[in-house]
């Protein structure tokens, strides 16, 4: 993964939507010298290209009302309420146009994650939190942000107390009334190689014994108990020691989506490494892994960001592996999410995907 400027390689991919031509009918009449008759080329009917939720869409989230709401690299919210589509900006009050995650709660805010900080959306306005408590420890850092490292979030996440946590390039923050306080990751510190700040935390994870554990760019995984921090590197098995994400799977194992080295798995005492290519390359590493989900059945969903595209499912015994040929498209995965019907959705490089568990439709906007 290149060191600067490089968040729209890992998250977002060229989208090409080119229109084709389908000819169709017969010819008005054989061709027949005797008669007199020429035959008339059929007709070219120029199909409606598809057009796409936006040039770089993500995976929805499906809101209490059952609308779906697309985050996009440029083109801020998109919400589609089963007749229409909606465009937010910042002209309507989003923090900025480069949407990177968004949660729920329970009394129906939107919560939304975004490259110029954390905004709220109550069903009415769009309001952005810009309450910081004083960073003690900032962080070294190739990339900049005018209102600073801390208002450039990559996740967003409530934890079972109804806490909100927010992951940013300036690390991790919980908000403490109306505030984010920064949360102290000492197991961290900055003697590491990193590719963008040596604070940045991509995502944070609370597992089913209430442990948090912390997605870092270079120093591994942290776990986070309330009283010890445990650091995992590549020294302990991990693939790679830059984490993009992770989910707990029914068994309670875990798995560690990287920028640069494929997928690994913890079973609590050891790590084993999955879906790395043969290959190394300069962009993707040896495999690079952003979007995973654990849907309601128990199968663990993998997105391929690159450079092998499609997604593995893992339904605790097997893998299954979809690709354009299974009508998934040639996208890369950057997010996977999951309706209440129980629909598979994939944010990619090509477009959204939906998946029923028999078919791939590509979900546009006509």
């Amino acid at each position: 993964m290149p060191i600067a400027g490089s968040k729209l390689v890992l998250l977002l991919f060229a989208v090409s939507c080119a229109s084709c031509t389908i000819d169709v009918g017969e010819p008005s009449a054989e061709a027949n010298p005797a008669a007199g008759v020429e035959a008339s080329p059929a007709p070219s009917v120029k199909a409606e290209a598809p057009i796409q939720i936006a040039q770089y869409p993500s995976a929805p989230h499906e809101d209490q009302a059952g609308n779906l709401w697309f985050g996009t690299a440029f083109n801020g919210l998109v919400r589609y309420d089963g007749e229409n589509f909606e465009t937010f900006t910042t002209k309507d009050g989003l923090a900025s146009n480069m949407i990177r995650g968004m949660i729920e709660t329970e009394d129906g805010t939107l919560w939304i994650a975004t490259g110029g900080g954390l905004t709220k959306y109550d069903g009415n306005y769009f309001t952005t939190l810009t309450g910081y408590a004083a960073i003690s420890d900032p962080p070294i850092a190739v990339w900049e942000n005018a209102k600073g490292l801390q208002f450039e979030l990559w996740d967003v996440m409530l934890d079972r107390k109804d806490q909100l946590w927010i992951s940013t390039m300036a690390g991790a923050f919980r908000r403490d009334g109306t505030i984010f306080v920064s949360h102290p990751l000492p197991a961290m510190g900055h003697d590491h190689e990193f590719q963008f700040t040596s604070k940045m935390v991509y995502g944070i994870f609370e597992d089913k014994d209430g442990v948090f554990w912390f997605c870092t760019d270079g120093s591994g995984v942290i776990r986070d108990d309330g009283t010890t921090q445990t650091v995992y590197t590549t020294k302990d098995g991990l693939c790679s020691d830059y984490v993009c994400s992770m989910v707990q799977d029914p068994r309670g194992d875990y798995w560690f989506g990287t920028a640069n080295g494929g997928v690994s798995h913890f079973d609590g005492s050891s790590f084993t490494t999955h879906f790395r290519n043969e290959e190394y390359t300069e962009s993707m590493g040896w495999g690079r892994f952003m979007g995973m989900h654990l849907d309601n059945a128990g199968s663990v969903w993998f997105g391929a960001a690159g450079p092998v595209r499609g997604a593995y499912k893992y339904d605790g015994k097997s893998f299954e592996f979809f690709t354009k040929k299974d009508g998934l498209g040639d996208g890369h995965i950057p997010s996977i999410s999951e309706d209440r019907k129980g629909n598979i959705w994939f944010g990619t490089s090509a477009g959204v995907y939906r998946y029923d568990g028999k078919d791939f439709v590509n979900f546009t906007r006509n």
